[in-house]
């Protein structure tokens, strides 16, 4: 069975041959992969592994000036760069993520002050063609990042203001999460145009506690946006899956996702979802994607209990399909490289 049919059986809740798998990590932790399993390119260590999925991105072509108010307020400590959206990022050594300083909406509301990035700066499907077609013709999956339009309306704005805004005003706040959607949407629409056959939308819209905003507040601002994302990808594909990530504790809004039409959502976050439950509860109608804990369980790990674990989950969340091995986030260079790969090589002698 190769990797697309794999994962396709899977989705559709029949029993595969082994789980599906997926490796996300730092680029420090690949090269460091690469070297401790004697590989010479990405491609080759993702092979051995058995990773299922090859994920692409398009980019968005519009550069912004970074302005002036956030040079001056943290431009002495730390280096900056600006997405395509005016949101400024700083970048500090031996810190492994950027994190947001500034954006075009800090200190304004006026959603038209700011010079958008349109649909059309989207890279063109021409451009991914060749390299899905290669993927996809070694059997493959694969799946177009898009970025959720929530988590870059939280950024555009500021966290703070873009939550009260989705209480206090609502039309506002969707008006902006739909600006952000005409262009990353593209970004997706263009990828299955290329031939993609997945798309995963990222960003975080709930903590370990609950959602950022109450479910009403989901239902009102991002709900439609997302229902939408998945109608514009299967009116190109029928076939297309769509996934879905968000960190967090997802419990009260699992059946809004599974009505939008996703097929999977990750990372159903150990430190906050009993798993078993949502399996229990929703494992007939969604694919559970995840199940590693970069949090809890692969930090100072040994590959014996790592083992161990892996034979848990799949005997807990895939006996009959629906569930993708993965590590619950981006993998730190704080996981013994050991770790990584027993449970790689764990899931695929099942």
């Amino acid at each position: 069975m190769d990797s697309y049919n794999r994962i396709l059986t899977t989705v559709n809740h029949e029993r595969p041959d082994r789980p599906p798998c997926e490796l996300l990590a730092t680029d420090e932790v690949f090269d460091a992969l690469r070297a401790y399993q004697g590989h010479g390119s990405l491609e080759d260590l993702l092979v051995d592994l058995g990773v299922d999925l090859r994920q692409l991105a398009l980019e968005i072509r519009k550069d912004q000036s970074i302005p002036e108010p956030a040079v001056e307020r943290h431009g002495q400590n730390a280096d900056l760069t600006v997405s395509c959206y005016g949101v400024v990022l700083a970048h500090h050594k031996n810190f492994p993520q950027a994190h947001r300083v500034y954006g075009p909406f800090s200190e304004t509301d006026d959603l038209d002050s700011f010079d958008w990035p349109r649909p059309e700066d989207v890279e063109g499907p021409e451009v991914i063609a060749s390299h899905i077609k290669n993927f996809n013709d070694a059997g493959l999956c694969t799946c177009i990042r898009t970025d959720n339009p929530f988590k870059i309306a939280y950024f555009m704005r500021t966290f703070e203001d873009f939550m009260v805004d989705c209480v206090l005003e609502p039309d506002h706040a969707l008006e902006l999460v739909k600006r952000v959607a005409e262009v990353e949407f593209r970004r997706a629409e263009n990828g299955i145009k290329a031939g993609g056959r997945c798309a995963m939308i990222f960003g975080d819209f709930a903590d370990q506690r609950n959602l950022m905003i109450s479910p009403a507040s989901f239902r009102r601002v991002l709900k439609p946006v997302l229902a939408d994302y998945v109608a514009r990808l299967r009116s190109i594909n029928p076939d297309v899956l769509v996934f879905l990530h968000s960190d967090g504790n997802l419990m009260s809004i699992l059946p809004d996702l599974i009505e939008c039409g996703f097929n999977a959502v990750h990372p159903i976050q150990p430190e906050c979802m009993d798993m078993g439950e949502v399996k229990r509860r929703y494992g007939d109608r969604l694919t559970l994607f995840g199940g590693m804990s970069v949090q809890t369980e692969l930090p100072a790990s040994n590959p014996e209990n790592i083992r161990a674990l892996v034979r848990r989950r799949i005997d807990e969340l895939g006996k009959d399909g629906g569930f993708i091995l993965a590590p619950s986030n981006t993998i730190l260079p704080d996981v013994p490289l050991e770790s990584i790969v027993a449970m790689f090589r764990e899931a695929c002698k099942i």
